[in-house]
């Protein structure tokens, strides 16, 4: 009697830990199931959330383009940027410039009437193929695309402050030969401080140019205005 109870009583256990086993296991299945979903429900919230986040981005840029476009004369463009908590460029600022291009760079220069100077230089072989035009700004290539925005704070002393972007992109939101939208987006250092990173300061911007003054290289208007579209 004694030996069956203890033999009754360890199967009835065993079988209480097996079951007991099988059901933590499928605890932690499921448990581990709901986490990986849940974090791929995450991962596609975020992507959406950022692709959304881009098209309504893009889309204030073209209607804040279309805006300043229709007060500009031809040849005149207006630059928007903002570096670290501030607005750059004086709101009453209007342009006027240079286009310079040729099959491996376009070189702009704009000058307002406070001998305020942006240039932006775009290098790379065949860059008006890409569709849209863009390209990245990395501080160890300054070479052949780069940034560069000044502005005098004191005419008497001629005292000037100037940044150049060390590491960002520039993109062009439309593209065509009687207007121009860049956009602008990366981090940016004073002159005397470029080799200093943790002096760099966010900027972003757009730049609107109507009926821009272009002269060709060995690129002919065609080559060029046939090749991109706008985005």
């Amino acid at each position: 009697m004694p030996i069956w109870f203890r033999t009754r009583d360890i199967n009835f256990f065993n079988l209480f830990f097996v079951r007991d086993a099988r059901s933590f296991r499928a605890s932690l299945f499921f448990i581990r199931y709901q986490m990986i979903r849940s974090l791929l429900l995450n991962v596609v919230f975020i992507l959406t959330a950022c692709f959304l986040n881009s098209c309504q981005s893009q889309d204030a840029v073209k209607e804040k383009s279309e805006e300043i476009f229709r007060t500009l004369k031809n040849n005149e463009a207006r630059i928007l940027v903002r570096i670290g908590d501030k607005e750059f460029y004086s709101p009453e600022s209007v342009f006027t410039g240079q286009i310079l291009m040729s099959d491996n760079m376009m070189s702009m220069t704009l000058t307002d009437q406070f001998e305020g100077k942006t240039i932006i230089n775009l290098g790379s072989k065949k860059w008006f193929s890409k569709k849209p035009v863009h390209e990245l700004i990395n501080a160890e290539n300054q070479v052949s695309t780069n940034v560069k925005m000044g502005k005098i704070v004191d005419r008497e002393k001629m005292i000037g402050e100037g940044y150049m972007m060390a590491y960002g992109e520039i993109t062009a939101v439309e593209f065509l030969k009687d207007k121009m939208v860049f956009k602008i987006m990366g981090k940016v250092g004073k002159y005397s401080d470029f080799q200093q990173p943790d002096k760099y300061l966010p900027a972003e911007g757009i730049i609107v140019y109507k009926k821009p003054a272009v002269s060709f290289g060995n690129v002919t208007e065609n080559e060029v205005f046939s090749s991109t579209t706008s985005n």
